[in-house]
């Protein structure tokens, strides 16, 4: 007897069919967008240098060749540096990258620019297969679903074009991710402190350790941070981590280490084109408000970390849980950054797997349809305007909102998986609660104190055109400013003089302006060249030449001029009392155990300068009548600015993390602060008066995108 063949039920054999049609239009997406990666994406990150791998690769580079790397994240310092190791890309800069982050370089920095790219590309492609590896072992995905993941991933092609860090930093967040699923704690909280060394944001993990109370993650975390800082700080010094402690990372929460006012999908961004005011970059904003700004920051950005902090338990060991709260952790933070760039969105590969084998096993379609549409919108590249105003910012920043969505959706789940607690631990959520509410009144009331104080700065601000990036060195110029701008094709000489007949001629050269002086009818500019900078005669090209040398001064009467020389990124002040005469030995002015950043040179009796010892904090000499190459008690400082008649020292000094400007009564030695504000003033020089002063402000803008201002000082 024969037994009848079962039938499918009609549900099984619709899963069935529906089943094999997704895979295959799974592996056909897959197909066109590998293909697409292999003849658009990656011919162009091979042929090309652009930003940000020669960012890491410079600074690898300078701690590899031993240059004194105390001042890399100063712009046109470390643009110097480029040209001078003729890296063929316009601008470059480090703000906000890590110190340490840079040591992964290392390795390369014997090669070329390019071909050092190349291959971390190479590696940047093969850690796709650990990390994929491990996104298998902790989600059960197949290889084909996370493939496609990455596929859709187009953060992940931009990363590979600019020849970015995230790669690495996702396999360092899934290997801490898989080591707390497996119980290696200590391991964990080890590879997080690098990742963290890297790239601060991944610091939030800390707080999963700690409300989960595991200690040998935070100990093992702890010794190898400051392992981590040990070995960059025996690598570049000190210096250069006290500048990016004090003062980049502190602009990096306030949303100002890069200019907020290009178009980013970033709370912070947002906020500051709707409420406030720049004269240069946002000059009408939707509603002028700086409470608006001070209150609305601090707090969204809050309302959107807090769950993933408040809904961590304890209690609950099961490997979703855990990779739904590591989830949690790593979209918001990236949801709060005030520096999101498109390439760090790589990092939404763990989340994104984490969910899609959720609704999968949970056959949530429709749930995981809508994810797959949120991933795309979030990873998609969208076009925007150089400068946008008013509530148009929203047409602009899909991101944000669609971050904000999905991580709505693990809130949700996160919440409904909860377990009944022991009533201590509502108490300690009640603690967080009440820590993250002070905080926030906290922020409200320094933000709205520091901005605006920033703001009154903008009533000394001038109007300049053409405006750059970055307008720094301002000197006087007949009825108007010659001055440095800073634009995407590189440092130009500008002359804004109404009464001027015709531009500087240096205003057209090729190569970057990254000094100048002015004096008897000669304009002396730096120009960054192959191995070394030369000061030119930009009005007579027949003029002489100096060689290997930066921030030309002329002398008071236009006869000698003073310079300053680097040897392995360590300045001396030289003269040359006869620019003309050929074969004219330059004499030093300062000892080789002295690092010069800059001067101001009046004569061989009368000049002062900034320059540190190794591994102190720059101050300022003196040299006149009185005293020779002498330290001034000054505290730390920079920028010294001596008036033309010899009786004022205008100076920058830090304080509270901010330079501000400061003059010195060079009869009496009396001191006297100009301003007193949570932003940087630098740069001064006085005008033929010696009443008034012409500065760089970085005020209401971002971390040293300064603008030019004046002020009168002297009654």
């Amino acid at each position: 007897m024969t037994t009848a063949p079962q039938l499918r039920k009609p549900e099984v054999v619709f899963d069935l069919v529906r089943s094999q049609a997704a895979r295959r239009f799974e592996r056909a997406a897959l197909c066109v967008l590998i293909l697409y990666f292999c003849v658009h994406s990656l011919p162009r990150a091979f042929e090309s240098l652009v930003t940000d791998f020669p960012n890491y690769y410079i600074a690898a580079q300078l701690a590899h060749e031993g240059v004194d790397a105390s001042r890399m994240y100063e712009w046109e310092w470390l643009e110097r540096e480029k040209d001078h190791r003729t890296i063929p890309i316009r601008v470059i800069g480090l703000v906000p990258i890590t110190p340490f982050s840079t040591l992964f370089v290392w390795p390369l920095a014997g090669l070329k620019a390019l071909t050092a790219k190349r291959v971390w590309i190479v590696l940047s492609l093969a850690l796709l297969f650990p990390i994929s590896f491990i996104l298998r072992s902790m989600t059960g995905l197949s290889y084909r679903h996370i493939a496609l993941i990455f596929a859709l991933n187009f953060p992940l092609y931009r990363n590979i074009e600019f020849g970015q860090f995230y790669v690495l930093l996702l396999l360092m967040i899934v290997a801490a991710c898989s080591a707390t699923l497996r119980g290696r704690h200590s391991l964990a909280g080890a590879v997080v402190a690098v990742a963290a060394a890297s790239k601060i944001f991944p610091l939030i993990f800390f707080v999963f350790f700690f409300r989960r109370r595991n200690w040998h993650a935070l100990i093992a975390g702890t010794l190898t941070a400051a392992s981590s800082l040990a070995l960059s700080i025996a690598v570049f010094g000190w210096n250069v981590h006290r500048t990016y402690l004090r003062e980049i990372f502190p602009a990096t929460l306030h949303g100002e280490a890069m200019p907020p006012y290009v178009t980013n999908a970033s709370i912070s961004g947002i906020l500051h084109i709707l409420f406030l005011a720049e004269p240069q970059w946002n000059p009408l904003p939707w509603h002028n408000s700086i409470a608006s700004f001070a209150i609305l920051f601090p707090l969204v950005s809050m309302l959107v970390l807090a769950p993933a902090i408040l809904l961590i338990r304890r209690g609950d060991n099961s490997p979703a849980r855990i990779l739904l709260e590591w989830s949690a952790l790593l979209t918001a933070s990236l949801a709060v950054s005030t520096i999101p760039a498109s390439y760090n969105f790589v990092l939404m590969a763990l989340p994104m797997c984490v969910l899609t084998a959720i609704l999968l096993q949970t056959r949530r379609y429709a749930w995981l349809a809508a994810l797959v549409v949120a991933y795309i919108g979030i990873s998609f590249p969208t076009p925007a305007p150089a400068h946008t105003s008013g509530l148009g910012i929203f047409l602009y920043t899909p991101r944000l909102p669609l971050m904000i969505a999905v991580l709505a959706g693990i809130y949700l789940l996160l919440w409904k998986e909860r377990r009944t607690e022991k009533r201590e631990r509502d108490w300690a959520n009640y603690a967080w609660a009440a820590i993250m509410i002070i905080a926030v009144a906290a922020n409200i009331h320094s933000t709205w104190v520091r901005e605006a104080a920033m703001r009154k700065e903008f009533a000394y601000r001038l109007a300049v055109e053409p405006q750059g990036y970055l307008n720094a060195q301002a000197q006087q110029a007949g009825d108007g400013v010659r001055y440095i701008a800073f634009t995407l094709s590189g440092y130009h000489l500008i002359t804004n003089d109404p009464a001027a007949a015709r531009s500087d001629p240096a205003e057209d050269s090729d190569d970057d302006d990254l000094s100048y002086t002015y004096g008897s009818g000669r304009l002396l500019v730096e120009r960054g060249r192959t191995a070394q900078s030369v000061i030119v005669d930009a009005v007579d090209p027949r003029g002489s030449i100096i060689y290997d040398a930066r921030d030309p001064m002329f002398s008071a009467d236009g006869k000698s001029v003073a310079f300053i020389r680097d040897d392995r990124g360590r300045g001396q002040l030289l003269l040359r009392e006869q620019l003309n005469a050929g074969g004219t030995a330059d004499r030093a002015l300062t000892p080789p155990s002295l690092n010069v950043y800059e001067a101001s040179f009046l004569s061989v009796s009368s000049y002062a300068f900034a320059a540190a010892n190794p591994g102190e904090q720059p101050q300022i000499y003196l040299t006149d009548a009185k005293q020779s190459n002498a330290p001034l008690a000054l505290g730390e400082a920079r920028f010294p600015a001596l008036s033309p008649n010899g009786a004022w020292l205008a100076y920058s000094r830090m304080e509270k993390g901010v330079w501000n400007l400061w003059i010195r009564d060079e009869k009496t030695g009396a001191t006297r602060r100009i301003v007193d504000v949570q932003c940087n003033e630098v740069q001064p020089s006085w005008m033929s008066d010696s009443k008034t002063l012409l500065y760089s402000t970085d005020c209401g803008r971002s971390l040293w995108f300064i603008a030019i201002a004046r002020r009168r000082v002297i009654p």
